[in-house]
């Protein structure tokens, strides 16, 4: 069964430079259609129409409800999903994403919703694994272990990308890991925004469940899915964000891989039976399931109220990304490729090492047992042999024995000499 990208516009309010710069509002929104409008409010310009477009008193939380929710639920049932964040630099994809401490953004949303859903699912065993990674300069960094190297591989059910995946058990471990890899994320400082992203990061959480069987240690299959959280790096302009040197080679490679992105979203749109330029970057080959392909996807393009060239650029890429037709359908692997029953398997393994080990212990414990009842049987046969040579009537007639013969020598001795 086809279904469509999903795509969403979420307009930010003014920022601080913005207004210092006396810029003003040159978007309106009404009925999920943004016009383009003068400094007098007055229409000008295309417009542009989508499934939603967010207005400026939005919180994150509708917008997760209204785009995320779904995809992230269908994940528990073994559905691909995939939400993007795509923007102009200083659009407020970042934020959109990650959120702050007090406002949290649609990772967290997601993380919390995916293990209260869990929770609600006891007929079936799950294993979550979480691993991130960021595209930079066209090289990809494993933002959980900087020293490990990253690699794809196409498979039978897409590409795969091999990397370091940790296994969750809370919410606030799989929050933690990303605390971690933001960290280690590549960022700088420009002229349109003091913390910018300098590379696309992906964090993917990995779903396998299967059927609850007590005390099966096997299954005919199990559901795996792959949750795909993309954070773009902005489509810069060197002349308005200031870059050179280091941060003008990074706004290169990152406006190199929004181009091909933007290229395969166009001759997806086209005709999806024709070739699509995947390989010509790695931010598309990694995402290529995504695209056209077995998962449920969406776009939550930001967009900057002051600007116009820049969000034109945006809502176009959006207008081309809500004509592709993706299929996604529930994801069946046998169980010797999954993690759950690797596990399974171990937990097993570690069940039956433990028995053996009590029933040593057990047999060992008989051993102690029976060897503490014939020492104490041995003490006593020495106690009771010690008392019995101390007892004051066999002393008694020991000493008469001896007496007896001495007397009798010195009275046959005096019998002698009378005679």
């Amino acid at each position: 069964m086809s279904d469509n990208i999903k795509v969403v516009v979420k307009v930010r309010p003014l920022i601080k430079r913005e207004i210092d710069q006396k810029l003003f509002y040159q978007w309106r929104i009404n009925n999920n259609t943004l016009y383009q409008i003068d400094r007098r409010g007055k229409d000008v310009g295309p417009s542009f129409t989508f499934d939603k477009v967010y207005d400026t008193t939005t919180k994150t939380e509708d917008v997760y409800n209204d785009v995320v929710k779904n995809i992230v639920e269908a994940a528990t049932r073994g559905f691909n999903g995939t939400i993007f964040a795509y923007g102009q630099t200083s659009s407020g994809k970042t934020y959109t994403m990650r959120g702050t401490n007090k406002v949290p953004g649609i990772i967290p949303l997601a993380v919390l919703n995916l293990f209260d859903t869990i929770k609600n699912i006891p007929d079936r065993d799950f294993v979550v694994r979480v691993s991130y990674i960021e595209i930079y300069n066209e090289s990809l960094i494993d933002l959980l272990n900087l020293r490990n190297t990253v690699r794809i591989k196409k498979t039978h059910s897409g590409v795969k990308l091999f990397t370091t995946e940790k296994v969750t058990v809370t919410p606030e471990e799989v929050l933690e890991l990303m605390k971690k890899g933001n960290v280690n994320r590549h960022t700088g400082s420009t002229h349109m925004n003091k913390k910018s992203s300098r590379s696309h990061s992906i964090f993917q959480i990995t779903i396998e469940s299967r059927v609850h069987i007590e005390g099966a240690e096997e299954v005919d299959v199990v559901n795996v899915s792959l949750l795909n959280f993309v954070d773009l790096a902005g489509l810069e302009r060197s002349g308005e964000t200031g870059a050179t040197g280091l941060q003008f080679k990074e706004g290169t490679h990152i406006n190199k891989s929004l181009s091909v992105l933007g290229l395969v979203f166009k001759q997806l749109s086209e005709d999806q039976n024709k070739h699509v330029n995947y390989r010509d970057s790695k931010l598309t080959r990694i995402l290529q399931n995504s695209l056209g392909g077995n998962s449920k996807t969406s776009i939550i393009c930001a967009v900057t109220p002051a600007a116009v060239k820049e969000t034109i650029s945006t809502l176009q890429f959006a207008n081309r990304a809500k004509t592709i037709k993706n299929t996604p359908a529930e994801n069946l692997v046998a169980t010797s490729s999954t993690m759950i029953q690797s596990l399974t398997q171990e937990v097993s393994s570690l069940k039956t090492e433990l028995e053996i080990k009590k029933r040593l212990e057990l047999n060992l414990h008989k051993d102690n047992c029976n060897l503490q009842e014939k020492l104490a049987n041995l003490q006593r046969l020495i106690l009771d042999s010690f008392d019995q040579n101390r007892n004051p009537d066999m002393i008694s007639n020991a000493r008469r024995k001896l007496h007896q013969p001495r007397r009798a020598t010195i009275s046959t001795l005096h019998t002698i000499q009378e005679e």
